[in-house]
């Protein structure tokens, strides 16, 4: 149950960036390591950062993610690419132009609503996890007397 419930909190976070195929996502909670491989990337989801060039497609060979649940509060998610393979070229003077400035601004302003909506979700988790260990150390003491 849980697995299923990371696995796609990680596919929705992730998706922003990667094509992902819930069925390739390999997830195990119990090492706290999450794992793609060979995912696509997705070229409009990097315009928000107005580079200089534009990305036109791109393959990451293996995406690992390490999960720290025991200090999840403090430690650090990890995010590790290998084999990562970008097609890139120059942006053309029409896409500095207003319109698409305003599509790279909006792009930039969605990123920021879903990094938003990440972190109250993430908010959210913890409370529910000490709610439950609130709850079970209570248990404890009461069987305890």
């Amino acid at each position: 149950m849980f697995e299923g419930w990371a696995s796609e909190f990680l596919a929705a976070s992730l998706g922003r960036f990667v094509d992902v195929q819930r069925d390739k996502l390999r997830i195990s909670l119990w090492s706290g390591s999450g794992v793609l491989e060979n995912v696509r990337l997705r070229a409009e989801a990097f315009d928000y950062l107005n580079l200089p060039f534009a990305i036109h497609d791109g393959v990451v060979g293996r995406l690992r993610i390490k999960i720290p649940w025991g200090n999840w509060l403090t430690g650090s998610l990890v995010v590790e690419l290998s084999d990562v393979v970008l097609c890139a070229a120059e942006r053309a003077d029409s896409e500095w132009e207003e319109a698409a400035a305003l599509r790279r601004e909006q792009a930039a302003k969605q990123a920021d609503l879903a990094a938003a909506e990440l972190a109250k979700l993430s908010r959210r988790v913890v409370a529910q996890q000490q709610q439950q260990e609130q709850a079970s150390q209570q248990q404890q003491v009461l069987q305890q007397q």
